[in-house]
């Protein structure tokens, strides 16, 4: 393709893919990019970002190629028309090429589904054991039966250092937690009307309300109305 030297970009720089993937941009480089319709031609000097990723295009223009030439692309015609100092040039594309392309880059795509296994162990591979307050704890069955007593008395001695619902977890900082909204000072209030939610959400808003009052996460504050 006549790429003699390459500009190499920033290490940080990535991008991904619909389907996930994530690359590395290598550099870029500039390259003459020759357009026409007969004797109606037009050249420029293009930038491409090189990436080393599998597809089935060999070069794609971009935002920077259509600027350039001054196109107007259309995929529903399957064409694009650029100005020349003859005439205006129409270039249209191949169907069964722009499908063949397509079906390249869909058999390469990876399914990148773990394979591994993410059930949950069953139950029956551990002993419930309660350790103070009536809270149990699961200990594996293959755990020496000589030392599940030691275990279990080490555990309740530091009973209260186990987060056994959210209210026993410690709260996050008020500078963390919070936004500040950036308003005019001079702008008017107002008040947002109620908003009617339908029988299913409401009720799963209620339970979620109940489990944040339950744990202390919020409180009921009464506004003027």
């Amino acid at each position: 393709m006549g790429v003699h030297h390459c500009r190499l970009l920033p290490p940080s720089m990535k991008v991904s893919s619909f389907s996930g993937d994530i690359y590395r941009l290598s550099g870029y480089a500039t390259l003459r990019v020759t357009l026409e319709d007969g004797p109606r031609k037009e050249t420029r000097q293009v930038d491409f970002i090189i990436i080393d990723a599998p597809s089935g295009y060999n070069a794609i223009l971009g935002w920077p190629a259509i600027a350039a030439f001054c196109m107007v692309p259309s995929t529903f015609h399957l064409c694009i028309k650029f100005p020349t100092p003859l005439v205006i040039a129409t270039i249209r594309g191949d169907g069964a090429g722009a499908k063949k392309c397509f079906e390249i880059s869909a058999r390469l795509y990876t399914d990148h589904l773990d394979p591994r296994e993410h059930a949950l162990p069953s139950a029956d591979q551990y002993d419930y054991v309660t350790i103070a307050n009536g809270k149990s704890i699961l200990i594996c069955k293959d755990y020496p039966e000589n030392k599940k007593p030691a275990l279990a008395a080490l555990l309740s001695e530091y009973f209260d250092v186990f987060a056994w619902g959210p209210k026993d977890m410690p709260g996050i900082k008020r500078n963390i937690a919070e936004h500040q909204l950036t308003l005019k000072p001079d702008a008017t209030t107002i008040r947002q009307k109620k908003r009617s939610f339908g029988g299913k959400k409401q009720q799963a808003i209620k339970e979620e309300v109940k489990k944040l009052l339950a744990a202390g996460f919020i409180k009921e504050i009464a506004y003027p109305s």
